[in-house]
């Protein structure tokens, strides 16, 4: 599975768990209307040091060299939500950014487990949930957010040559 399908896993199964939008941060999208949660992802970190796996295959007439490495990434979330009437209530954005971010946490840490074991993903390090807000020309957004840290699976794979003749020093040829 690449990264982009498993960004788009969670951004799914996060977006169901809330009952609210996930949507891609600085893109040219309309805004949502509240509450949603934006996201960046940063997808590629290599451990340090690390080779990974290496494995060889003969496929037909090729040989195949296949790489599997676990690198890590990182997402930060953010809960937008301004204080509003719906339905005849009054919601105020700064309780439910504050629910929605924590529960966002919660699943990162705990009540997503099944889902990310079953894409063979595994959550490294949830941050505490902190107040992001913002002003706007005359009311503020409520905001907070969180960054997260996976491992997940990356496989890559090439052709690579096989020897066919060696020539040793004294000239001998050898198949």
């Amino acid at each position: 599975m690449s990264f982009l399908e498993i960004r788009n896993k969670i951004v799914q199964g996060l977006s169901e768990y809330l009952e609210c939008p996930v949507v891609l941060n600085n893109q040219q999208n309309p805004e949502q209307n509240p509450p949603y949660v934006f996201y960046s992802a940063y997808p590629y970190n290599p451990e340090m040091g690390e080779l990974g796996d290496y494995s060889t295959e003969q496929e037909g007439d090729t040989c195949v060299e296949r790489r599997r490495t676990e690198p890590s990434c990182s997402f930060s979330f953010t809960v937008c939500s301004v204080d509003r009437e719906e339905n005849g209530e009054y919601v105020s954005g700064e309780d439910e950014a504050c629910f929605l971010a924590v529960k966002a946490a919660g699943w990162f840490e705990h009540v997503g487990y099944d889902f990310f074991s079953g894409m063979g993903v595994t959550v490294i390090d949830a941050s505490t949930v902190q107040e992001r807000s913002t002003l706007l020309v005359d009311e503020e957004a409520r905001r907070y957010g969180f960054d997260v840290r996976i491992r997940y699976p990356h496989k890559e794979s090439r052709n690579i040559s096989t020897i066919e003749k060696a020539v040793t020093k004294k000239g001998d040829n050898n198949e």
